[in-house]
């Protein structure tokens, strides 16, 4: 008889998945705070260190915008309010330069519109605040904790790939990114920064396969924890499993319409994130009836926020807020917090 692994918790895990979406990305940081002060209340009442995400996610996964931010929460070990922080100044450090105003080079191919250097510098920046070298290993070879796990996608093969903070059966062992590769990898967007090389492997935008990574988590935290019995198991052994976009996007393509690839491949990315939200729930359908998978999307507001535009952080805040502000999400927000409390022992673990 095949036999599963015990997650590290006990036996309930908690997943978070994490779209990608460019500065959007600062909508899906304001659904998590409002979920992580709501977890909190407790704690706080009670005199203990308010969790952060690394202590409540046994994985944290996402793609691109989705990625970089599942680096800083779970790998970092940041709080959301140093993510929100450190990711605006990110994004207003990064895409206030264009390097290139049409996307297109000398011959009509693509060409990065944003400098790869100044993410990359970025990104350092953002490990240097928080006490780490500029080359830690994105496998930090810790037994436990948080996993974390961002999407990328292969130049070759153009098939997703998954870079992981742990070591793993499915693993490649000729790639041990850096906490930097792996972050410039997974935000390695077409036609916006340059193709990123971790050893003899050439990696883009993990959005070009999965922009929303919830199949990529499914398939990943089965491999960990149920490898032999698979999807099912994990489905009973799951109490709470977080999915969080970054606002349902307008079917316009960049104004670069020169380029075909704006054209048709980011009017695809845009309506795929919904498709796969959609095909997801129905599998899961009894885990969403028993409360226990959440999607937050902000619905409308964000549809004219271009991936880059960094300058529109206050419509991002403002229209992230109406939405958590309306009632039937306030009462989702309210059972997932108590889904997420499900673990034994939460009130009474300091962070």
């Amino acid at each position: 008889m095949a036999t599963s692994k015990s997650p590290d918790n006990g036996g309930r895990l908690r997943l978070l998945s994490l779209d990608g979406g460019g500065v959007r990305g600062l909508s899906t940081l304001y659904v998590l705070k409002d979920i992580m002060v709501q977890l909190n209340k407790s704690r706080l009442a009670v005199g203990l260190q308010p969790n952060r995400p690394c202590d409540v996610f046994d994985l944290i996964g996402g793609t691109s915008t989705g990625g970089l931010i599942a680096i800083m929460l779970g790998r970092l070990h940041m709080d959301v309010d140093e993510c929100i922080s450190a990711y605006v100044r990110l994004i207003k450090s990064v895409f206030s330069e264009k390097q290139s105003r049409s996307g297109l080079g000398m011959k009509l191919g693509i060409k990065a519109r944003f400098s790869s250097q100044l993410l990359e510098k970025a990104i350092k920046q953002v490990l240097q605040e928080k006490g780490y070298p500029e080359d830690e290993p994105f496998n930090n070879c810790q037994p436990s904790g948080c996993r974390v796990m961002v999407c990328a996608c292969a130049k070759e093969t153009k098939g997703t790939v998954r870079i992981r903070s742990y070591a793993s059966s499915r693993s490649d062992p000729n790639v041990a990114p850096t906490v930097c590769q792996a972050a410039l990898a997974t935000s390695a967007a077409t036609q916006f920064f340059d193709p990123v090389t971790i050893g003899a492997r050439t990696y883009v935008d993990g959005a070009l396969g999965a922009n929303n990574p919830l199949d990529e988590i499914e398939g990943e935290a089965s491999d960990i924890w149920y490898p032999d019995t698979g999807i099912s198991d994990l489905q009973a052994q799951v109490s709470c499993f977080i999915s969080i976009g970054t606002g349902v996007p307008g079917k316009k393509p960049l104004q670069d319409n020169a380029v075909k690839f704006a054209k048709e491949t980011l009017v695809r990315l845009a309506t795929e994130t919904e498709k796969t939200a959609n095909r997801f729930a129905s599998r899961w359908r009894k885990q969403l009836l028993d409360k226990k998978y959440y999607r937050f999307n902000v619905q409308q507001g964000l549809q004219d926020v271009g991936l880059q535009e960094f300058e529109k952080e206050g419509i991002i805040e403002s229209t992230t807020e109406e939405y958590l502000s309306e009632q039937d999400v306030k009462f989702r927000v309210a059972d997932c917090v108590r889904s997420l409390e499900v673990r034994t022992g939460m009130l009474s673990q300091a962070s």
